[in-house]
């Protein structure tokens, strides 16, 4: 999730750490580490690209097409066969998974040792969507249907 302070313009992206101003992802910021004014961070929508044909993907879609295996209550995602690079400059920084709805259930963050792949508890969802944020090349969805 990104969000933006009101009051400066600063951009605060809970997947990356921000050398610049000394931020950590996951951290609750109450007061923005650029203005140093409170209460003035609002969440961003962020633009989702989707994966709809695997059978006709392009090379930059592909390596961000997040695999899907049901096992029992567990959903279990890869991304592009866990083969995407996890490099300081360029990794996937978070999977998330979305209902029918497109209500976030549950985003799961990667550390940069990690291989791009998480495991959600799944409750027999009809619909869900996954969403895959690369550092590089944005967010990428995928909607599947059970």
């Amino acid at each position: 999730m990104k969000y933006l302070c009101t009051n400066c313009n600063y951009i605060y992206d809970t997947a990356f750490w921000d050398d610049e101003e000394e931020v950590n992802i996951w951290q609750e910021l109450d007061m923005c580490p650029v203005c140093e004014e409170y209460d003035t961070f609002h969440g961003i929508e962020e633009e989702v690209n989707y994966i709809d044909d695997n059978s006709r993907l392009e090379s930059i879609e592909i390596e961000h097409f997040p695999e899907v295996i049901i096992e029992w209550d567990k959903l279990v995602v890869s991304v592009w066969n866990e083969i995407h690079p996890m490099w300081e400059d360029h990794r996937i920084a978070s999977v998330s998974l979305y209902d029918e709805y497109w209500d976030l259930i549950e985003e799961k963050y990667l550390e940069l040792e990690e291989e791009p792949r998480v495991v959600f508890d799944f409750d027999d969802l009809d619909e869900y969507e996954i969403r895959v944020k690369c550092s590089q090349h944005w967010v990428w969805g995928k909607r599947f249907v059970n």
